[in-house]
Formats: structure tokens, C-alpha cells, sequence
């Protein structure tokens, strides 16, 4: 699985940065815009969207319904497929026990992206009473974010690289051919 991770953070929360992360250096890497203001303006994030489906080709984008309704009617109307990813432990659960495996064994690529392998080192795994997983944040102060948004991506992309053949057995489908 490759992983092309990127966040926004206002300059505020740069400026007032009690985490000792470095944030121009994230921004210099490709992995962060800075974004002027108090909070992140989903135009930012809408006009990443758009620059990259002109290199990449974007099946679906997955969101959180809580917060993203305005940036969601908006990559919508410019054509892209966009999809609710409920943020509960029986959707993300299976998603994130395929991705702990993937992890394991060393096939999630993410170009050495700091930013997100600071995210992953700050979650912390909830178990249910059924054994299912929900990430959390380890302390208040450690960010989630861009884990969270790599497992909303990968709980939609598991069903299409697993299609049933006529016989019930399960074929795997290459990126090939999901790019075609």
C-alpha cells in the first residue's frame, strides 16, 4: 500500500507550538501546507484535492461526516466520488487490523514521510468488548490526524482490491488495475 499523506495546520498552532515539532521542515518535505489564520480553511485542502487528481487519478475520497460537510459538497460538485467513513469501531476496525498486518510486514510505503510516522507513533489502540480497535490519541497533545485520514482511505480501498470470482474464492486485484 503506498500512502501520499498530507495535513494542514493553522500558522497560530505554528506559532504557539508546544510540541517542538518542526513544522517548516514538514512544509519544506511536501507533507504539510501551513495554512495563514486561526484554523485550517477546507479551501486549502479542496485546491489540494483538485492539483492532485491532476497527477494522480482519485477513485473516492473518504471523510468523517462530522466536520467536513461544506468541503465535501464542494470536491463533489468539481466530480470527485466521495464516501462516509463513520468513525466507529465496527467500520474502522477491520480496516485497521488489515493495515497493523500490512505494517508488520513492511508493505505500507509513505516515501519516509516523518509527519505521518509521528502520527502513527501517537496513536494508541482502543479495544471494545468485542475485540474490535478504535485509534485514539495517546495524550491530548499528541495529533491523529493524518493516521486517521490514511485509515478512512484504507478502509475504502480494502473492497476493491478484493473482488469475488465466479467460484467464491477471493482474487486480489493488482494497482494496475485499478488505475485502468
Amino acid at each position: 500500500v503506498f500512502a501520499l499523506s498530507h495535513s494542514w495546520v493553522p500558522q497560530a498552532k505554528v506559532d504557539k507550538d508546544n510540541e517542538g515539532i518542526n513544522y517548516k521542515e514538514f512544509e519544506t518535505k511536501g507533507w504539510l501546507t501551513i495554512i495563514p489564520g486561526e484554523y485550517v480553511k477546507y479551501e486549502y485542502v479542496y485546491d489540494w484535492f483538485v492539483q492532485q487528481s491532476k497527477l494522480y487519478f482519485i477513485k473516492k475520497i473518504g471523510y468523517d461526516p462530522a466536520n467536513a460537510y461544506r468541503l465535501n459538497e464542494d470536491l463533489k460538485t468539481y466530480g470527485f466520488e466521495t464516501e462516509v467513513v463513520r468513525q466507529g469501531h465496527t467500520t474502522l476496525s477491520p480496516a485497521l487490523k488489515d493495515m497493523k498486518e500490512l505494517l508488520i510486514d513492511g508493505k505500507v510505503i509513505s516515501n519516509k514521510n516523518r509527519l505521518l510516522h509521528w502520527y502513527m507513533n501517537n496513536v494508541k489502540l482502543v479495544e471494545d468488548r468485542n475485540g474490535n480497535y478504535l485509534p485514539s490519541k495517546q495524550s491530548k497533545y499528541r495529533k491523529i490526524d493524518g493516521f486517521a485520514a490514511f485509515l478512512n482511505a484504507h478502509t475504502l480501498v480494502i473492497p476493491m482490491l478484493s473482488q469475488p470470482q465466479g467460484n467464491g474464492e477471493i482474487g486480489v486485484v493488482s494497482m494496475r488495475d485499478l488505475l485502468n
